[in-house]
């Protein structure tokens, strides 16, 4: 047993977007071996999505190297090219794909700056064919091969389904949608259970024109749409999603992002919601990080991970928009008084 009395240099490996814990502090850690290495995997993968990236790292937990001169050296971070052997499969026909080893920085992902050596920065690499992409609602298990004779180390995600959108109400022509101050704005989906965190993009499109009618200049806006979603099971797998859009928090975001005028008219053109929806994996990391969060004192405060080793994240997403939306003239009438938005100008 070695006694460690500082900072304990566990280092992992830190993809974007994922904040995984570095290290536990306490006056007396004993360590098991002198030297571990620790595998760390993430991904998130998507059939929207053109590629799909897998991270695979190294972690070190080393009582004598200085964690900070390791995360510096690309070698000690990276498996070498012919370690490791990195598979997509599809689980319901044992269907395997080999990725493709490739430098981020070569394709316009370049990591972070701090603490982590960013060049290279190697990645694997899925980019389906004509009829090979990843198909939603299907299950899918990462393999990484390891030429040491280890054993493989797996995940498995289910990828959710595609969705649904209730309201606005797709099928009319066009969608129309209204923000008022005080009456939310229902927005709906349906899903299924694999699907259990969600974001909501609204693209805000309006023109600006002078008094003789000349258009100014298009704007486009991007409103990610605050509040708490439910998601309630209707039976045999379907799921009713259902956002309460503040009309009031929409009135703010414009108040923010655009200035007053009275030499400038604005007319929505129209808006798109995206509908971006993370499995269940993404959200069992999050819980566990903000459990994580409160606790002091603690000689080891777990991670979670769904690898088989090691440490990371295998998960799944899926998206659908949801286009050429029109505000209703009754919208602008609401947004004329308010006064976040009388002083924009904003016309039909």
């Amino acid at each position: 047993m070695y006694k460690h009395r500082t900072m304990k240099k566990l280092l992992l490996l830190i993809p974007a977007g994922l904040l995984f814990l570095l290290t536990s502090c306490s006056n007396e850690f004993d360590v098991a071996a002198p030297w571990k290495e620790v595998p760390v995997a993430y991904a998130i993968i998507s059939p929207k999505d053109t590629a799909n990236y897998v991270r695979v790292e190294k972690a070190f937990l080393d009582p004598v190297t200085n964690a900070l001169e390791i995360a510096k050296i690309a070698d000690s971070l990276y498996y070498p090219a012919d370690a490791i052997t990195v598979w997509l499969e599809r689980t319901s026909n044992q269907t395997r794909i080999q990725l493709q080893r490739v430098d981020g920085v070569s394709e316009g992902i370049v990591r972070d700056s701090g603490i982590f050596a960013t060049n290279p920065n190697w990645l694997y690499k899925y980019k389906p064919g004509t009829g090979s992409g990843l198909v939603a609602g299907e299950k899918y298990k990462l393999i990484i091969e390891r030429k040491d004779g280890k054993a493989p180390i797996t995940a498995e995600t289910t990828v959710p389904k595609d969705f649904q959108f209730i309201k606005p109400n797709p099928a009319q022509t066009p969608p129309l949608i209204n923000f008022f101050p005080g009456t939310p704005t229902d927005l709906e989906w349906r899903c299924d259970q694999n699907a259990v965190l969600f974001d909501i993009n609204v693209t805000v499109r309006y023109r600006e024109e002078d008094a003789n009618g000349n258009t100014l200049q298009h704007v486009n806006l991007v409103w990610k749409v605050p509040g708490a979603y439910t998601l309630d099971d209707l039976g045999n797998g379907l799921v009713r999603g259902k956002l309460p859009a503040s009309g009031v928090e929409f009135y703010r975001f414009l108040n923010t992002h655009v200035q007053p005028s009275t030499d400038r008219f604005r007319y929505f053109e129209s808006m798109d919601i995206q509908l971006v929806g993370g499995g269940k994996e993404i959200k069992e990391y999050l819980v566990t990080a903000n459990a994580n969060a409160g606790i002091t004192g603690a000689e080891i405060i777990p991670s979670y991970t769904n690898l088989s080793e090691g440490l990371g994240i295998f998960s799944s997403k899926n998206s659908d928009v949801l286009t050429n939306i029109k505000v209703n003239t009754k919208t602008v009438d609401s947004m004329a008084i308010h006064p976040l938005t009388r002083d924009l100008n904003f016309k039909y």
